[in-house]
């Protein structure tokens, strides 16, 4: 895995999300994949060794409605699976 991205159903879960990792782990703010074409069109791309930090903090702040999944490759080799 090269890094993970987690989408959101809404807009604001995914602003929520931002909040509520800030402190926890860098999350940088991108569109979701075309890969994945779940969600509301923003996701946060983390570092494979953040995954279970910020699971554990949007599970805290009582966010529901993300998916994680994990990302190998690029451009054409882009993978991405349901974590």
């Amino acid at each position: 895995m090269d890094w993970c991205h987690v989408t959101f159903a809404s807009a604001s879960g995914a602003i929520a999300a931002q909040r509520a990792l800030d402190g926890v782990c860098p999350a940088v703010v991108m569109p979701v994949l075309r890969q994945v074409s779940a969600g509301c069109g923003i996701a946060l791309r983390l570092m494979p060794e953040d995954a279970p930090r910020a699971r554990a903090a949007l599970a805290a702040a009582g966010l529901s409605g993300w998916q994680c999944y994990a990302v190998t490759g690029t451009g054409e080799g882009l993978r991405c699976e349901r974590l």
